[in-house]
């Protein structure tokens, strides 16, 4: 008989997907979402799901978390009760705080004691980076937790000949520089430092930039014009995003938070070169390879982009992620650890 797992998570991103996927193929999953938007129906989810686990919780041999959260409270003391081994992964915006732009599960002192209860309920914290660890570790000492980024499906990807050239493919345009970042929100747009990618294109008019997954109307809601030079476009499949990584010799993060990111990898396995700011996992990602700016200095991410622009693309870049960020990678990590 299949060994049964509960898999738990509030939205199907591409992290949870990757991991529900993993687990599938070694456990009997079931996989539950717990609503939580809008704000005012997560009493009633979190009810319903208070009921699940009363009537089934005993019937799972562990329970698997993405991010600690209201969501996640329930499911951990249930397991704890019942004596069943419980993996939280923690994410990022689960252990941080940006008050200014009112991100993040510690920005709300409930919904803090909900996510730091599930941190220390935990059997094990799944971390995506070191510096996930170290805020596991400063805010709940006596926490189990390890590491284990999150992978870049290699399988999906298909690797020609890198250009560095801005080319068409396909009748979408290509750019120099370029930045992928799922912003739908004002809060978002600064959390992934749109307003800092704007200003280093104003910056540069003689190159072109492209901004991929970002809503228009959020610059207006920002009361941010967007660059002459800068090409924003909403989100891609992969098959169409793959061509910009392609053709764009520089990829930029500039984000004031950020776990770990799975698109500054993914640019990496294509030989794209990284600029990025000094903050959270990104350093890990890139390593002594691609290019660092202090986020609050423009002038040194034009820089260091310019640098970017002068350095030839290497497959040392594919090569580090293939080795360190795959999802073969994290797939053992994660049954090695499920199953030790």
């Amino acid at each position: 008989m299949a060994r049964k797992a509960l898999f738990l998570y509030t939205h199907l991103s591409t992290f949870v997907r990757g991991d529900l996927a993993i687990l599938s193929g070694s456990f009997d999953v079931k996989e539950y979402q717990v609503v939580n938007t809008p704000k005012r129906v997560l009493p009633w989810s979190l009810l319903k799901l208070a009921l699940f686990l009363i009537i089934n919780i005993r019937k799972f041999e562990f329970v698997y978390i993405w991010f600690a959260d209201y969501h996640s409270f329930l499911p951990l003391l249930f397991s704890r009760i019942a004596g069943k081994r419980s993996y939280l992964v923690i994410g990022g915006y689960d252990i941080c705080r940006e008050r200014r732009y009112k991100y993040g599960s510690f920005s709300n002192p409930l919904r803090s004691i909900a996510a730091i209860s599930s941190i220390k309920m935990a059997t094990t914290n799944l971390c995506v980076s070191n510096s996930v660890q170290r805020v596991i570790r400063a805010i709940a000492p006596s926490s189990r937790s390890c590491v284990v980024y999150n992978g870049v499906n290699t399988d999906l990807l298909s690797y020609p000949e890198s250009s560095a050239q801005d080319s068409s493919l396909g009748g979408i345009s290509s750019s120099e520089i370029l930045c992928v970042a799922l912003v739908s929100t004002v809060q978002s747009f600064y959390i992934k430092g749109i307003d800092r990618f704007n200003s280093v294109a104003e910056s540069m008019p003689d190159n072109n930039f492209v901004l991929v997954g970002c809503n228009l109307d959020v610059f207006m809601l920002a009361g941010v014009t967007p660059a002459k030079n800068l090409k924003i476009l909403p989100r891609l499949n992969h098959s169409n995003l793959k061509d910009f990584y392609i053709n764009s010799k520089v990829y930029c993060q500039l984000s004031r938070r950020e776990s770990f990111s799975l698109s500054l990898a993914e640019a990496m396995s294509y030989n794209c070169i990284p600029v990025i700011t000094k903050t959270g996992g990104m350093p890990e990602v890139i390593g002594e390879l691609g290019f660092m700016a202090d986020g609050d200095n423009i002038s040194q991410m034009v820089s260091q982009i310019k640098a970017a622009l002068t350095t030839h693309r290497s497959d040392v870049l594919r090569k580090r992620v293939l080795d360190n960020f795959s999802l073969k990678r994290r797939e053992e990590s994660l049954l090695k650890i499920i199953n030790g």
